[in-house]
């Protein structure tokens, strides 16, 4: 529109300038396009203000960041409360109404009734059953008068290992073939293998006993590995060493019951 009232106002111009007789010709086109184009220009310069103000108007109604940062962390936090509230609340009332209580045996009985223990009349344990006094009754085999004996015999259990140790000691006891001067000194397992491990006065006794009787302490030990412990496999140390000879059975090989 701009350019068509310039290009007019030049054309009507040049007429003027080339016919002499138009040349007191009324100038109100020139006014009039003049005021348009300061028309034009106030308007665009309102609008510009106006949006200037819309600007800072938007700017000045956000809130600063640090603030909605802490609004945010406010809700999150408000909501795990009330999450961690309601579920503490939900919990208790199921425990109130016993829905969350096992019944039949006390707490600790199912779990040694499926190990095959026995817990102790009178014993104190936790409410859990964890720490509770258990009894286990287990197959000793020991050689007397020349043959394989077998005893029932039962034990306060504990770790898997203290369990080994205390039932070759009692072999050891009931034997008749060593003194008070033999001691277990440690116990390893590895899986279906157990270590063994004796004081270096082991050999000795077995020496003393004969091959017959040392041989059927051997295998009474291996037997009760295996039916009181699903041990199949025992190796036999004497002092944390591979034995280096002195008895009459081979304690450097790895003991087992013929399948």
């Amino acid at each position: 529109m701009k350019r068509e009232l310039a290009r007019e106002l030049k054309e009507k111009m040049r007429r003027r300038i080339d016919r002499p007789a138009e040349r007191h010709w009324d100038d109100s086109m020139e006014r009039e396009f003049e005021e348009r184009i300061e028309a034009r220009q106030r308007h665009s310069g309102d609008r510009g203000t106006r949006g200037k103000s819309a600007e800072k108007s938007a700017d000045r109604s956000k809130a600063p960041l640090l603030l909605r940062i802490l609004t945010w962390c406010g809700v999150v936090l408000f909501c795990f409360v009330m999450g961690y509230l309601g579920t503490s609340y939900a919990l208790k009332l199921l425990d109130r109404k016993s829905l969350l209580k096992q019944e039949g045996a006390p707490p600790g009985q199912q779990e040694a009734e499926v190990r095959g223990l026995e817990i102790l009349p009178g014993a104190d344990r936790a409410a859990d059953g964890l720490g509770a006094m258990q009894k286990k009754t287990l197959s000793l085999f020991y050689p007397k008068e020349g043959v394989l004996t077998e005893e029932k015999t039962e034990i306060i259990s504990g770790t898997f290992e203290d369990d080994i140790r205390d039932v070759v000691l009692r072999l050891l006891e009931r034997s008749e073939l060593f003194g008070g001067g033999v001691r277990v000194e440690h116990v390893f397992r590895d899986g279906t293998l157990v270590y063994l491990d004796f004081s270096g006065s082991f050999a000795s006794a077995l020496a003393s006993a004969g091959e017959k009787a040392s041989a059927l302490f051997i295998t009474g030990i291996v037997r009760t590995m295996r039916d009181s412990f699903s041990i199949a496999r025992v190796r036999f140390l004497l002092d944390s060493k591979v034995s280096s000879g002195g008895a009459p059975v081979n304690l450097t090989a790895t003991w087992q019951m013929p399948q």
